[in-house]
């Protein structure tokens, strides 16, 4: 494998990492304090925050190599984390009412 290869590999995987941990904060402090907004709000924009220091990774790496692949990464790293967004957003909203009651049924 070419060296662009493997960036491009770490690229997408820190990419669905970040979604990942995103949704095992959102999870645990949902079930954790109760609150669905303000912590799901954290989880997006620690989503966001990781990836935007992906994509800057990206600008640092592709600027000096193609011109096509710095555009074609800063494409795909945009497209991954709209759909990282709302597939972290959607998994909370449709586990929400389990989390809460969680949370209630620790008070009991």
């Amino acid at each position: 494998m070419r060296e662009i290869d493997v960036a491009m590999i770490i690229y997408i995987i820190f990419m669905v990492v970040a979604t990942f941990v995103s949704f095992k904060y959102g999870s645990s402090m949902i079930i954790k304090t109760g609150l669905f907004l303000p912590q799901t709000l954290i989880a997006g924009t620690i989503n966001l925050a990781l990836g935007v220091f992906a994509i800057i990774g990206w600008f640092f790496f592709a600027w000096g190599v193609n011109e096509f692949l710095f555009f074609g990464g800063l494409v795909l790293g945009i497209g991954l984390l709209v759909v990282g967004e709302a597939v972290l957003i959607t998994t909370l909203f449709l586990k929400r009412k389990k989390w809460i009651q969680n949370y209630n049924e620790s008070f009991n």
